[in-house]
């Protein structure tokens, strides 16, 4: 993997430049033919790479160095182009065309030249190396010193593991020891331990049976602190007052208190010694109950320890039988196919019956042609003299098959602490801002459509795995299986992709013997980052999440020193998000490279006024804050796509503002009229959030015109706050609308909806005829919310036949007239999910047994009798019960 990734990096900048350079009537003599010399070695250089020789290891150590100076030269120079030219200095030149001025395409063509004479020499020295490795270029070379990521154990797809499953569940609902135990999940190998217990957890017989469900990953970098910090923010998920401000034991002391009133479940994953356990041990009260604790473990040693008095389930690798079944759920073929069953004694040796090896494997092969099969199964890391591991022989195998454009982002996944969630929105929009998403000549792409392949595409090979789902069936959350993170990351750093600063680390990178930081993720405390560093900096991502005055005002220290280096500032992304109240410089419009600027979850009141300074942003994510004013300025950042904000007036825009923006989400609108309009400009908008208090059929009708939108949140308020009224008619013939939430008072009939309509969210609605004998009629939907006031009759109705065919969730929440509610028979056949929450004077619910794909019906805050009627009738197979509270103290 090494150096192809920085090196992929590079190539794709550099044709770029090649491109614009081509299109330039006045180029200094020279320059582009270098620039093109440089194209061209790069691309011999990027194929011996590609072979993985074992003996050119040794090249690659300093032909890395080269490739990061030519990647610094090439940024420093578009930047110092753009800051010349919005400062106005090219005017002055007699060539107005010239988008490249004279004296920096000089030093650029200098520097350019000393790299190429680099790359020719370590051009040469790799195809020596070639010559004498006397190998061909074939797919079974490709695997030899590959010890890094992927791996994807799917948490649906779980197969040879029902006998323990079983027993698993039976230890922890069908014991009748009610006094705390401890059940541990044992293997050395990756064997599925997580997956396991994720499954159970997840299972709705124990999401029924236990009032409070937590899941604590223990990595050996999280202080007891934060373990207690992110146990008890599990159980209490709103925010409690000054909660970071405890020490360990004010912590242990509360989260005892809070367990005591529980019959809890905890699972404790990746135990890597007893004095984990003992930590945490102190805060889990016995109260014989029935309450449980599942711990994931590679050492048996630990589990013994633990509780000595129970016996450990301890996986084992999967038979022959189950292995080729679980190949064959991941290829998604039948076990009868002759091509299939041509491969399968292959398949099974090089696997070893490890489910993470099945999985990747099925990725890689699903990818493959049957008649390119061969040439990966019957590869061998022996031929290497590598003492490669089964698992880690085919990591490398896949790998090496990821497309040269997926590999910097699935490596970008590294700068998130082991096991973050990933949101995918997050993902996609720092690929763009980094530059990984290369576009095709192909008319009509659009970056984020691209952006998403990726993700599909690594999704597909089985590379990442999904951790949550959005209703409507796309991944909402991502992230890479924690047990292959130790494997990838030392690679990643290694070659200077990222940099890792983890909690406890006594030394900053400054102490590092590597000349620059690249891409910099601060996890669970923020260190400094010396000043020769920062020259090279191209994204700052900080995980620190606590309230600590320090922590925050660090973070300001190291955006200063950034601003005050001067000159070539190459910073691209600056990520804060959910760090606490972080001290953003008055300065940081001089970010003039910067793309992506997240603040989400920070809790800050106000931004620099400079941040409309910003000429390259792409994305200002300031969602979940108290901001509620930013500068007109933001509309002249050219490149903005993603405007993500919290009920923010912003200005008119001027005529220059960028016509690029994709998102535009939290906007308010005051009363007005005339700022309606401006909305006209952003044609190419996507995503639109809105809370508006002018007439309604003017705003409407201006957003009726977008036509590229997919998702619409509309909130209609009077100067009151109070829900005021919306109109549907303009909507009815918009043709890409999608996804629709409607926060006010709708008069229209509720027919004028788009037809199109996928997911719709309806609230303070006010409506007084039963609105689903229409809604089922539209043929798409497949998420229904109806909230608070949305309805106001005392009876709903679904009917059978031909409505809601699709619907596969249904959301009833706080409808507080509504009595009756019937489900007639082959009404919502799809359904999968029911909530009925709040609605304190609904008695009777009929037909809820005629749903035959349901799954999970859900009663929250409903009353004693109503869930005893509904569990005499419907059983406890899919019901589950429980309350929220409104406030915690």
């Amino acid at each position: 993997m090494a150096a192809e990734v920085p090196t992929t990096i590079l190539l794709d900048k550099l044709q770029k430049m090649l491109l614009v350079l081509a299109e330039e009537r006045f180029i200094f003599p020279g320059l582009k033919s270098r620039v093109g010399i440089a194209v061209n070695e790069l691309k011999q250089i990027l194929s011996f790479l590609e072979l993985e020789i074992p003996s050119s290891t040794a090249l690659k150590a300093p032909f890395l160095p080269t490739v990061h100076c030519a990647d610094y030269i090439t940024e420093s120079f578009l930047l110092t182009t753009l800051q010349r030219r919005r400062k106005g200095v090219t005017k002055f030149i007699k060539t107005p065309l010239m988008a490249f001025p004279p004296w920096t395409q000089l030093l650029f063509s200098l520097e350019m030249k000393k790299v190429v004479k680099s790359f020719r020499a370590i051009s040469c020295e790799f195809a020596k190396t070639l010559e004498l490795a006397n190998k061909t270029h074939d797919l079974s070379i490709q695997v030899s010193a590959l010890e890094e990521e992927l791996i994807h154990l799917e948490p649906d797809v779980l197969v040879g593991r029902e006998d323990l499953e079983k027993e698993l569940v039976a230890r922890l609902i069908h014991d009748n020891k009610q006094s705390l135990r401890v059940i541990s999940l044992v293997s050395k190998e990756p064997l599925g331990k997580t997956a396991l217990a994720r499954k159970v957890y997840d299972r709705l017989d124990i999401r029924q049976h236990f009032q409070c469900r937590v899941w604590l990953r223990v990595p050996r970098d999280l202080e007891d602190h934060d373990r207690l910090l992110i146990i008890i923010k599990q159980i209490l998920p709103r925010d409690l007052k000054n909660v970071e401000l405890m020490d360990d034991t004010q912590l242990t002391y509360m989260l005892y208190n809070i367990l005591m009133e529980l019959k809890f479940l905890i699972v404790l994953d990746d135990v890597c010694s007893v004095d984990d356990w003992t930590m945490l041990v102190r805060s889990f009260p016995d109260t014989v109950n029935g309450s449980r604790v599942i711990l994931t473990t590679r050492d048996i040693n630990i589990a013994s320890e633990v509780d000595p008095w129970s016996c450990p389930l301890e996986l084992s690798p999967l038979t022959n039988e189950q292995s080729w079944e679980l190949f064959l759920k991941k290829v998604r073929r039948q076990e009868n196919s002759s091509d299939l069953n041509s491969f399968k004694d292959e398949i099974l040796r090089i696997c070893h019956g490890l489910p993470p090896s099945i999985v990747l494997l099925g990725g890689l092969l699903i990818t493959l042609e049957s008649s390119e099969w061969s040439k990966v199964t019957r590869s061998d890391p022996a031929h290497f003299g590598e003492d490669l591991s089964p698992l880690l022989h085919i990591v490398g195998l896949s790998y090496h098959r990821l497309p040269s454009v997926l590999k910097p982002c699935f490596l970008y996944l590294a700068l998130f602490p082991k096991g973050y969630e990933i949101p995918t929105r997050r993902l996609l929009l720092l690929w763009l801002a980094e530059g990984f998403v290369q576009m095709s000549p192909k008319a009509g792409n659009v970056p984020e459509d691209v952006a998403k392949k990726y993700l599909e595409e690594l999704i597909r090979r089985n590379v990442i795995e999904i951790a949550r789902w959005k209703s409507d069936g796309s991944p909402k959350t991502c992230r890479l299986p924690f047990f292959l993170y130790d494997v990838f990351l030392p690679k990643a750093e290694e070659i200077g992709f990222v940099h890792i600063h983890h909690c406890g680390s006594d030394c900053t990178y400054a102490d590092s013997s590597e000349s620059s930081i690249w891409r910099f993720a601060d996890q669970f405390g923020v260190k400094s980052i010396s000043k020769s560093h920062i020259q090279h900096l191209c994204s700052y991502v900080s995980f620190e999440g606590q309230k600590r005055d320090i922590s925050n005002r660090e973070i300001g220290m190291v955006l200063n020193r950034i601003i005050s280096k001067g000159g070539f500032i190459l910073l691209k992304v600056l990520d804060l998000e959910g760090v606490y109240k972080p001290l953003l410089p008055e300065n940081l419009g001089k970010l003039q490279n910067l793309r992506y600027l997240g603040l989400r979850w920070t809790c800050l009141h106000s931004c620099p006024v400079s941040i409309g300074d910003l000429p390259c942003l792409e994305t200002l994510d300031m969602k979940y804050t108290n901001i509620t004013t930013l500068p007109s300025s933001i509309w002249m950042a050219k490149n903005l796509r993603h405007l993500y904000m919290n009920g923010v007036s912003i200005k008119n825009p001027s005529k220059g503002s960028s016509t690029s923006l994709q998102t535009l989400m939290g906007l308010h609108i005051g009363s007005n009229e005339s700022t309606i309009h401006f909305l006209d400009r952003f044609t190419s908008l996507r995503k639109l959030g809105l809370t508006f208090q002018s007439k309604s059929m003017k705003c409407i009708s201006v957003i009726s015109r977008l036509g590229n939108l997919q998702s619409l949140r509309l909130r209609s308020r009077d100067p009151f706050g109070q829900p005021s009224d919306l109109e549907l008619k303009p909507l009815k013939e918009h043709s890409t609308l999608s996804n629709l939430y409607l926060l006010g008072v709708i008069k229209d009939d509720i027919h004028l909806l788009p037809q199109k309509l996928e997911i719709l969210t309806l609230s303070l609605s006010g409506l007084k005829e039963d609105p689903m004998s229409v809604l089922g009629k539209l043929p798409r939907l497949n998420t229904l919310r109806l909230f608070a006031g949305s309805y106001v009759g005392s009876k709903m109705t679904c009917p059978a036949l031909q409505h809601f065919p699709v619907l596969r969730v249904l959301k009833l929440w706080s409808l507080e007239e509504l009595k009756e509610c019937t489900v007639e028979q082959g009404a919502m056949p799809q359904l999968v999910e029911l909530e009925i929450r709040g609605c304190k004077k609904l008695e009777k619910t009929d037909g809820l047994e005629h749903l035959p794909a349901l799954k999970e019906l859900i009663l929250t805050n409903m009353t004693e009798d109503f869930v005893a009627d509904v569990r005499r009738r419907l059983g406890r197979d899919k019901l589950i019960s429980r309350t929220l509270s409104t406030s915690h103290n």
